[in-house]
């Protein structure tokens, strides 16, 4: 599948126009889609995506997904003519996006070479790599992986040399060695200039996944393989699979965020201080090397954690490492950060077939990564949170490793369920047996998830785990209801703490604070527990800027050293002492 560019990052939003869809009395041709690829109907699927190109509101992502249906289907010239429709859409915004129509081209001589026609292959390929070079320069990190496509695939090079002005093996190999060197060489060489900080973050990812690669044959360059984190894993099952991701995340963005070289207008070219930079991969050929790796980063830190992600719906290999990366330098994570990427398609229309993955050998995959990582690194602290449709995984493996009696006591510090698309009834079922594995466990939910409200209706069933219409109240898990914080317009209200809600889950994962402890949460009671409201902070001086103030002074210093920073501050009238004088009786309210 292709590398999302947009589309991923509204990924659920389909889920919102599928429901509005239902209450149609005509069929819904999205929702029949999703049906016949959860059943495999091959034929019905083609039909459906048929249909649906001949609509003309259908534009963008969505048409490339359909065309990669029946590109699948091997109606090569079809999905060609919807890609080319794309492409020429893409070509046309202002600012020029070259990065998606970099992606968009090589997808189309991914399809013509699956169908046997290398000679167009070569030219998509060549236009491809000629737009890498003018447009994103030599050190983008698209380029080795374009140029070993062509070497992997025996593609006419002396056409593409013709075509980019670049001899393919040469330039391949010294594009690796940057690639390789690029984030070590770009952080030393600006630190050496400016004599400080460099003003973006090297996050080394390591992963679990049960993804298939979709690369048959690997190209090499110093016998050593070069893998492409944008195309090596596709959405179909394989063994357990390890390995690493070097990510360039940069510092001066807001919490959560995600950018990349296509949105701006005058910022083509990747600098690793603006944009979210995906380079050199690994894969492990053991899981004692995966191990290996892992304890040597846990070794180099203090603090000794290991912060595990799992995604939900809709994310494709990269974008998962994206957010895994992205959520690593937010939460300041000292030790390995740690993502587990269940085999989801990546496409929009795939709910149902991503659904269909919650299989028992998936679930056997990451509970046996759960206890690798938990009883065989040695890490002081392990979290873990899951979100969306991520979170029936992780409960099911979670419900096998207590069973298990080779399970340490407790293995989990913090466990979050972020927004669970879980139906409310089985989580609470399964819930019974796990509290006992972590020293609290955390469900955020919210009353506006359009997402979930569309789930429900999707899957014909009644409400999801995540939706705080009706909290879910239990002992041993805080339920914690953000729906007074959320912000409206296009939100979808799915992602609350990886935005508004953030400062109170870096409380949790940093701090494993007591919602009793965290002032930013109203507290409301309910006939089988107690509610904590995110929104309504208890206090009047406790905003969730001045706490997120307090939690970061304290992760960075520690508590005696942050009352000591925050009473300086708030007493030497410099900057915002409002702002200091808030987070320093934040946290004198934590010594209570």
């Amino acid at each position: 599948m292709h590398h999302k560019t947009i589309s991923r990052l509204i990924c659920i939003g389909l889920l919102g126009l599928m429901a509005a869809c239902a209450s149609k009395p005509e069929p819904d041709r999205l929702v029949l889609l999703g049906d016949a690829q959860a059943a495999g109907d091959m034929a019905e699927q083609v039909a459906q995506a048929r249909a649906l190109l001949a609509d003309p509101a259908i534009r963008g992502d969505v048409r490339a997904d359909l065309g990669d249906i029946l590109a699948d289907a091997g109606q090569t010239e079809a999905a060609l003519v919807a890609y080319r429709q794309v492409l020429t859409e893409a070509s046309a915004a202002t600012p020029p996006d070259y990065a998606y129509q970099i992606d968009l081209r090589a997808r189309m001589a991914e399809i013509a070479l699956a169908a046997g026609d290398k000679p167009r292959a070569t030219e998509e390929l060549s236009a491809a790599i000629r737009q890498v070079r003018i447009h994103l320069g030599a050190d983008h990190p698209r380029l080795a992986p374009l140029l070993a496509f062509a070497i992997e695939n025996d593609l006419d090079n002396a056409r593409i040399a013709e075509i980019t002005g670049l001899n393919v093996d040469d330039a391949l190999a010294e594009s690796v060695e940057r690639g390789r060197e690029r984030a070590f060489a770009a952080a030393s060489s600006r630190t050496r200039a400016l004599g400080a900080e460099p003003d973006f973050d090297l996050v080394r990812v390591f992963f679990g996944t049960n993804r298939a690669p979709t690369i048959k044959r690997v190209a090499m360059v110093d016998s050593k393989p070069v893998f492409d984190p944008y195309k090596y894993y596709g959405g179909k099952h394989a063994p357990l699979a390890t390995g690493s991701v070097m990510v360039s995340v940069p510092r001066n963005r807001a919490v959560g965020d995600i950018p990349k070289p296509s949105i701006f207008s005058f910022d083509r070219r990747p600098d690793p201080a603006k944009h979210v930079i995906l380079g050199d991969m690994q894969v492990d050929a053991t899981m004692a090397e995966f191990l290996a790796n892992v304890r040597i980063s846990l070794a180099r830190s203090q603090r000794r954690e290991i912060f595990i992600f799992i995604h939900g719906y809709n994310n494709d290999f990269p974008t998962a490492v994206e957010r895994t990366a992205q959520l690593a330098v937010d939460l300041e994570i000292d030790g390995a950060p740690v993502l587990y990427s269940w085999p989801s398609a990546g496409s929009v229309f795939g709910y149902k077939a991503d659904r269909a993955q919650i299989t028992q050998a998936t679930i056997d995959d990451l509970e046996h990564f759960l206890h690798v990582l938990t009883e065989q690194t040695g890490a002081e602290r392990v979290n873990i949170v899951a979100h969306s449709m991520g979170n029936e995984f992780l409960v099911r493996a979670l419900q096998e490793m207590a069973d298990d009696e080779r399970a340490v006591p407790a293995p989990f510090d913090q466990v979050v369920f972020a927004s669970p698309d879980v139906d409310a009834d089985d989580f609470i079922e399964m819930m019974d047996r796990v509290h006992g594995l972590a020293k609290d466990m955390t469900l955020y939910a919210s009353a506006k998830d359009r997402a979930l409200q569309a789930s429900s209706r999707f899957n014909k069933s009644g409400r999801r785990a995540g939706d705080a219409s009706e909290p879910i109240l239990l002992a041993g898990l805080n339920t914690v209801d953000t729906t007074p914080g959320a912000t409206g317009g296009l939100d979808l209200g799915h992602s609350d703490i990886f935005g508004a809600a953030f400062p109170d889950f870096q409380a949790i994962t940093w701090l494993s604070l007591e919602p009793e402890q965290r002032c930013i949460l109203g507290k409301r009671e309910g006939k089988t527990g107690t509610a904590w409201i995110f929104g309504t902070p208890r206090a009047d001086y406790c905003d969730a800027e001045d706490f997120a103030t307090a939690m970061t002074t304290v992760r960075r210093l520690g508590p005696d050293k942050a009352l000591t920073e925050l009473q300086s501050r708030a007493l030497s009238g410099v900057g915002d002492a409002a702002r200091w004088q808030a987070a320093l009786r934040i946290v004198e309210s934590l010594k209570d």
